[in-house]
């Protein structure tokens, strides 16, 4: 099992890099895939493209091309994460078991990480400058190595029991993080809506691009890939410019209150960075940063009974947002060669700032004064109401107690008086209870 997870998902991403870049070279040269030099041209260009799928950091030509598509990654991790998940729970690992945490997780996440490690710096190790294509053996074992073990453990978390592990944080902190999801949802997906509305808007110079650098089937396909691969980058760019600081290639730069023009790269998706000064509705984009961090506080609102906690759980949101979309942003971007296109950049620590602002301000206001609708301010405060109506019994007056021994009344079930005990009324008249029994 343990070798299933080690061999199976790089062998997997080997192969499909290998098909793809045969089909794409043998579309563009016009020969049959099963040809022999396309075929050992497809084994040599899988290894790198075995490296990018990891992010791995490349030299071409002696230029760095460090910013990679993050689609290729995602993949990837997905393909990981399910092979672990699968092979946890064929060693029979339950949420409900408390071994698995020490016996079946830790075997599983450190065999992937290892794995792809080692194989990522035998890759390496493989390139050479003459290759055209290189790369460093070191950098390549830590980032294959720390990928595939981060989508390890997202695999097992849920068969292994490791999400009960948030049980034992405060209910606060709990609400907090499930709203730091979810403002990184929404930033995300209005980046993604913003980019398409973009796309739609330029499809003439999109097509333009196409057209220009790519008239062949084969470069088209290639190009068309390319554009799918980083996809992801671009909504990380959309959503930098939308919270403010914006994105930036080369000397060019676009946020939505000022443009910087220069030379962009000659492909589809860099056509869609503003060049011409912004219109002066475009400030109006912060209003979807905005309604975000509103939703977040009306989400939180009406999960603690009282200010200083709300204030807590909007805190820990807030910057659970600013973290993920900040490592998102340092993903996204990187070096581009040496030229006027270096380099491409989603500033992560002005994009941490920001959507730490655009969550805490506004998620502070709605959380502190908006009540859940169809409920009043007291009934946001359950613990507080509990006690009361769990109050314990009085305890009851002597003078109500009767002079019978306990357990021998018995209430009627009609509210009358209960019957007499044979015992006591045979006490009463003299009679022994051996002189019952005999009569």
């Amino acid at each position: 099992m343990l070798a299933r997870v080690a061999l199976l998902p790089p062998a997997v991403c080997y192969g499909i890099a290998v098909v793809v870049a045969g089909v794409v070279a043998a579309l563009a040269s016009g020969a049959t895939p099963g040809g022999e030099p396309g075929l050992g041209q497809a084994l040599a260009v899988g290894i790198p493209l075995w490296l990018v799928a990891h992010l791995v950091p490349l030299q071409v030509t002696g230029v760095p091309l460090g910013v990679l598509p993050l689609t290729p990654a995602i993949l990837l991790a997905v393909l990981v994460a399910g092979v672990a998940r699968g092979a946890v729970r064929r060693l029979g690992a339950r949420p409900g078991d408390p071994r698995p945490l020490h016996g079946v997780l830790v075997p599983v996440v450190a065999t992937a990480a290892a794995a792809h490690a080692v194989i990522g710096v035998l890759a390496a190790a493989l390139l050479t400058p003459e290759n055209v294509v290189d790369a460093s053996p070191g950098l390549a074992g830590v980032s294959c190595g720390v990928l595939a073990g981060l989508a390890a453990l997202a695999g097992v978390a849920g068969p292994c029991g490791v999400l009960r592990v948030t049980r034992r944080l405060p209910a606060w902190a709990r609400q907090g993080l499930r709203g730091g999801l979810l403002a990184t949802a929404g930033l995300l997906t209005a980046g993604a809506a913003l980019l398409l509305a973009a796309l739609f808007a330029d499809v003439a110079d999109v097509r333009g691009v196409f057209v220009g650098i790519a008239p062949e089937a084969g470069s088209g396909a290639g190009l068309a890939l390319l554009t799918a691969a980083y996809l992801p980058n671009a909504v990380v760019a959309a959503t930098g410019w939308l919270i403010g600081p914006g994105v930036s290639i080369g000397a060019a730069s676009a946020t939505p209150m000022a443009i910087t023009s220069g030379l962009l790269p000659p492909i589809p998706l860099a056509t869609l960075l503003p060049q011409s000064p912004p219109p002066t509705w475009a400030g109006l984009a912060f209003a979807v940063p905005l309604a975000v961090g509103s939703l977040v506080g009306w989400r939180l609102s009406p999960t603690a009974p009282d200010a200083p906690t709300r204030v807590r759980s909007v805190l820990t949101a807030a910057a659970t947002a600013a973290v993920l979309l900040g490592l998102a942003g340092v993903l996204s971007g990187g070096r581009l060669g040496a030229g006027p296109f270096d380099p491409v950049s989603v500033p992560a620590v002005p994009v941490a700032l920001a959507v730490l602002g655009w969550v805490l301000v506004p998620g502070l206001v709605v959380a502190l004064l908006a009540v859940p609708m169809g409920t009043s301010g007291a009934a946001a405060r359950p613990a507080r109401r509990r006690p009361r109506t769990t109050a314990p019994e009085v305890p009851a007056e002597p003078d109500e107690v009767t002079d019978a021994p306990s357990g021998d009344v018995d209430d009627a079930p009609d509210g009358g008086s209960a019957a007499p005990d044979p015992a006591e009324a045979a006490g009463d008249e003299g009679v022994g209870p051996g002189d019952g029994v005999r009569g």
